[in-house]
């Protein structure tokens, strides 16, 4: 039996971005639009799906990227896939933002850091495993950018808009280079849901599904 046709999407960053899985690869929409996600992503839903040629009916199960990020962004995504689930009766797969991140790029060892204003950044490290999928390393955090402990042995590529707030403070003969403009893709959001699900993971209920904030939301924060 192969794998259910998925709908993926990531809006945990300044960027919007929808994929769905097809025989023939991966279909993809994606824009940088700060503030505009509530307005563009039903709307980017519908248009992978018609380029793809299918409906909803066509799809399987749901994978979302669930931040960290922007406290709105990641609740628009959650609960658009949430909605879009339980009209379809369908399993979700909840995926790290910054994971998702990380799998954006041929690497096997990555930096990522998503700037979570206020001085900090959201950060993680990455490695490949034998499938080319990355592996988290410890845990993700956040935290001022000078507190980041990154690892001092291996050679790491840098990734996500905290290196471009950052840079400076993590330079060094590790670093093999860094990408400020690298978002979390809805692309990579499916791929990562899809070698899970191959290895037997069903996704969870939509009603379980939940924004991964890591820091508490202020009534402000956006």
């Amino acid at each position: 039996m192969g794998l259910p046709r998925f709908l993926a999407m990531d809006t945990a960053t300044e960027a919007c971005s929808v994929a769905v899985s097809t025989s023939a690869g991966v279909v993809e929409a994606f824009i940088v639009a700060a503030n505009a996600h509530s307005r563009l992503l039903l709307p980017m839903v519908q248009q992978v799906l018609d380029r793809a040629g299918i409906t909803l009916a066509d799809i399987g199960a749901i994978a979302c990227g669930v931040g960290p990020g922007g406290f709105t962004g990641v609740r628009i995504g959650v609960s658009t896939a949430q909605a879009l689930a339980m009209a379809r009766g369908l399993p979700v797969y909840p995926v790290s933002s910054l994971q998702a991140l990380a799998a954006t790029v041929p690497q096997p060892l990555v930096l990522a850091a998503l700037d979570a204003r206020k001085g900090e950044v959201y950060a993680g490290v990455f490695g490949q495993d034998a499938r080319g999928i990355p592996r988290l390393r410890g845990a993700e955090k956040v935290c001022a950018p000078e507190a980041v402990d990154w690892p001092d042995e291996g050679q790491w590529w840098g990734l996500g808009t905290g290196w471009h707030a950052y840079h400076a403070h993590w330079q060094g003969p590790r670093i093999l280079g860094w990408s400020g403009d690298s978002f979390p893709r809805a692309g990579a959001v499916l791929r990562l849901a899809q070698a899970r699900c191959q290895a037997g993971d069903r996704g969870i209920l939509p009603a379980l599904l939940e924004p991964h904030y890591i820091r508490p939301s202020l009534p402000e924060e956006t």
